[in-house]
């Protein structure tokens, strides 16, 4: 019996790339092809699926998101994360939310199939990382980079505490906040930085930035 697969992902060459990759391999079979999470979660063939590939950057609902709807699903499909993003920060998040795997898109594909067999066998790949090796990253708030980005030292450390996965009850507990007074933040955040509101949006902000650790 063929390993069922569904890709989810926003570019067609993506999506074409895998889809080629995995064509000339017989244990495989790609039943579906989505661009965002919201057409993953309504994919009639969800339920058939023996794992998912999920990139984390995709309009409407983003790649982190749905893996908090699909936990809650309880589908027996295993996630494997295939994203551009080489985060530590990512990887502990993606973990926390039930994906079983993280590959970065530039990895070889090659290993792609290896990994698959590795989840449907009960393991889990992550990226290795060793905390006690990885330099802090020491961010002075310059003045030039708060003007650039018409951001405040708060609205900064309330950055980089949303993309270490607390919830707005923990960065309200931790700063001393309000609840209401941490969203407020996060939507002026968003707005001076016109992203979408979108945790992925803001770890791409922050790595590109030199915010968090990549």
């Amino acid at each position: 019996m063929k390993i069922k697969l569904i890709l989810a992902d926003d570019h067609p060459v993506v999506l074409q790339g895998i889809k080629a990759h995995f064509s000339s391999d017989e244990r495989f079979e790609i039943i579906a092809m989505v661009n965002n999470g919201l057409e993953l979660l309504n994919s009639s063939l969800l339920a058939d699926a023996d794992i998912i590939l999920l990139d984390l950057n995709m309009p409407g609902l983003d790649g982190l998101k749905a893996l908090n709807e699909l936990k809650d699903k309880r589908i027996k499909a295993k996630i494997i994360v295939l994203t551009n993003y080489h985060s530590f920060e990512l990887v502990k998040d993606c973990k926390h939310r039930g994906a079983s795997a993280y590959m970065v898109k530039s990895d070889d594909l090659q290993n792609l199939a290896d990994i698959i067999l590795k989840v449907l066998d009960g393991k889990e790949v992550f990226p290795s990382f060793d905390e006690r090796e990885m330099p802090e990253t020491q961010f002075s708030y310059f003045d030039d980079f708060l003007k650039k980005y018409k951001l405040t030292k708060r609205e900064v450390e309330i950055i980089r505490l949303v993309c270490q996965n607390l919830r707005t009850k923990d960065i309200a507990e931790r700063l001393y906040l309000s609840e209401f007074t941490v969203h407020t933040h996060r939507k002026n955040i968003m707005r001076k930085l016109e992203l979408s509101d979108s945790t992925v949006a803001l770890y791409e902000f922050a790595l590109k930035t030199n915010l968090i650790s990549s």
